[in-house]
């Protein structure tokens, strides 16, 4: 016996409407929320790009970090701006991280992009961290690596393949258990 039903459709307008703010409440949070932490530019495994960045603080000034200077070493990439609330909370954890690891071949390096130089100085002499940040001034270093939202971190493997790519703020117990995971595949 097969049963068939009709779907007749809605004769009270008010069923209608709420229908149709449910699904564009769902697209909202969808594109909101879930699709700014999907970031198709840095995928695991990709080779990283290299780039060549003036340091504007924990080197000499004027001096460049060459990406592919580091190979050899876990890098950590913390893609950042001085406006940026959640990169405040971001560069503590951050900062705690590359003092863990100094002297385990982890490499810190803070990416300022989406500011002016003396922002980004001024940002820094308030708020010191103890690694290397450079300036991405064209933002070319952040559009190789797919930076659409900040903070962005991203973690590099000692061969320079992305482990790890997140644009959010990424809490101290997982970006310790992320770096320490790249150094053992590293080895």
């Amino acid at each position: 016996m097969v049963v068939t039903s009709k779907v007749k459709p809605t004769q009270d307008p008010r069923q209608a409407w709420v229908l149709g703010a449910v699904v564009i409440g769902l697209i909202l949070f969808f594109g909101l929320v879930i699709l700014p932490y999907v970031d198709p530019g840095a995928t695991r495994g990709k080779e990283a790009s290299d780039f060549s960045l003036e340091v504007i603080h924990g080197g000499e000034t004027g001096n460049r970090i060459r990406l592919s200077d580091l190979r050899g070493n876990v890098v950590v990439l913390d893609f950042w701006a001085s406006w940026c609330q959640p990169c405040r909370e971001q560069a503590p954890i951050v900062d705690s991280i590359a003092k863990k690891f100094e002297s385990e071949d982890v490499i810190v390096v803070g990416v300022n992009t989406g500011d002016r130089r003396k922002l980004a100085e001024e940002f820094l002499k308030q708020h010191p961290v103890s690694y290397a940040s450079v300036i991405d001034a064209d933002g070319s270093a952040s559009d190789a690596f797919g930076v659409s939202r900040l903070p962005t971190i991203v973690i590099l493997d000692r061969a320079g393949k992305i482990t790890y790519s997140a644009a959010q703020v990424v809490n101290q117990q997982m970006l310790n258990e992320l770096v320490s995971a790249a150094l053992e595949s590293s080895t």
